[in-house]
């Protein structure tokens, strides 16, 4: 995993960004086409946790991975991170135990098996996945994959905040900056009875400079593609 990085806009194009894909190839595929993503011209934004609890991690990894080639930014997401630390030692017979259980029991076995009978792709995958950068500036969006720790600045920010924070970064930060996260399921933020007045959780939720854009499509929901300079967005 790379620090931040901060990109010149690309601005004849639009700004996209895609929530928290967990798997789900065919979808991800779907909302880039309704989309009309145009590499080279979009910047397209992907926010992290492109394995585990859906069926086709290793299909979702590879399509990930050449995205990236041609100009898409792909961030590093607690998923990954636990991917990465379960298996950083496979190749000599030495895993490690907590990492794994943490890994397995967080929907690693579905990802495991979509890799079964493709067992050479493991390694370009995981060395792609380490050197995904954790955070990254557009536009004057900050795009990371859980949130920040309110009132410290991105050179200030812990690894382990900005693939796993949640409830600090929901209830405690209210700007300046404006925050692109996936991480938190949209649903999450009903269930805990936040932002009362939001009719539709199946939506990104946009409340106090927080753009949350993982439509919990990991939980039978939706993945979301928005253009954050217009609101657009298209689902699958």
């Amino acid at each position: 995993m790379v620090d931040g990085e901060k990109q010149i806009s690309k601005d004849s194009g639009r700004l996209l960004v895609m929530g928290d894909v967990h798997g789900h190839y065919e979808k991800m595929v779907r909302v880039i086409e309704y989309c009309g993503y145009r590499p080279g011209i979009d910047q397209l934004v992907l926010l992290g946790d492109y394995v585990d609890r859906g069926p086709d991690s290793r299909r979702v990894a590879s399509e990930v991975l050449n995205l990236a080639k041609t100009g898409a930014v792909a961030l590093y997401g607690n998923h990954e991170d636990m991917m990465c630390r379960a298996l950083k030692n496979r190749n000599i017979g030495r895993l490690g135990s907590d990492d794994l259980e943490q890994w397995l029991s967080n929907g690693g076995e579905t990802t495991l098996r979509s890799y079964r009978a493709h067992s050479s792709e493991l390694d370009a995958h995981l060395k792609f996945f380490s050197q995904r950068p954790s955070w990254f500036e557009n536009k004057g969006f900050v795009f990371v994959h859980a949130g920040i720790r309110p009132g410290r600045a991105m050179n200030e920010q812990s690894l382990h905040d900005m693939i796993w924070i949640r409830d600090e970064y929901i209830m405690g930060y209210k700007g300046p900056w404006n925050i692109v996260t996936g991480h938190t399921p949209t649903q999450y933020l009903g269930k805990i009875g936040l932002y009362q007045d939001v009719i539709d959780f199946s939506k990104p939720v946009v409340r106090n400079h927080k753009f949350f854009i993982d439509t919990g499509v990991a939980w039978r929901g939706l993945l979301t593609v928005m253009e954050l300079m217009s609101g657009e967005i298209w689902q699958a």
